[in-house]
């Protein structure tokens, strides 16, 4: 018999020995254990009123983002699919929220268009709409100074995740995405 397997052996019958709960659970009619809790379980709310987690200020010493590069005049184009109807209002709450400059339609900042460039835009997806937020959001975080182009695909099926990123291409210096695939036969 090997070192290991019979060190592995002691052990195990160390443990049954030395731990109630292991005899019990190995019997041949192991009994139901009766538990109970010392003190009731109090809960307490973790919201606050103000923001918690990562600001554009921390992620900006973080990645040591050079604080004099602002974007200015250039476009990020962001990429997802479905529509999220409250993306510029958004926006909007995070801008003012964080001390960074207004990002809106009305000022030339902000450009939402759907894959084609049309503005008649596809159904909305809750799931999707949350990462169009954060997209936009954290784009005009590290480049306050950019424009934000947001193009939604009509879904998220390739074909129109890639006609979207094909307008996007044409039109911005810098495409974003938050989305990926699986790799074709053959592709490695």
């Amino acid at each position: 018999m090997s070192w290991f397997r019979r060190i592995s052996q002691v052990l195990s019958l160390a443990l049954f020995l030395a731990v109630p709960g292991v005899t019990a659970a190995v019997a041949d009619s192991p009994a139901p254990q009766e538990h109970y809790a010392n003190h009731p379980i109090r809960v307490r709310p973790g919201a606050t009123a103000a923001p918690t987690g990562l600001t554009p200020a921390t992620v900006e010493r973080a990645y040591s983002f050079p604080t004099t590069q602002t974007g200015a005049g250039t476009t990020i184009a962001i990429v997802d699919a479905y529509n999220d109807p409250s993306a510029e209002s958004d926006l909007g709450v995070f801008s003012t929220q964080f001390g960074l400059p207004p990002c809106t339609t009305a000022n030339g900042c902000f450009t939402k268009v759907n894959q084609s460039g049309g503005t008649k835009y596809p159904r909305t997806n809750s799931g999707w709409a949350l990462e169009i937020s954060l997209d936009i959001q954290w784009a005009h975080a590290v480049a306050p100074g950019a424009k934000i182009l947001l193009v939604e695909a009509a879904s998220n099926s390739f074909t129109n995740l890639m006609a979207a990123e094909d307008y996007a291409s044409a039109h911005a210096q810098y495409v974003s995405n938050s989305w990926g695939g699986s790799e074709f036969s053959g592709e490695s």
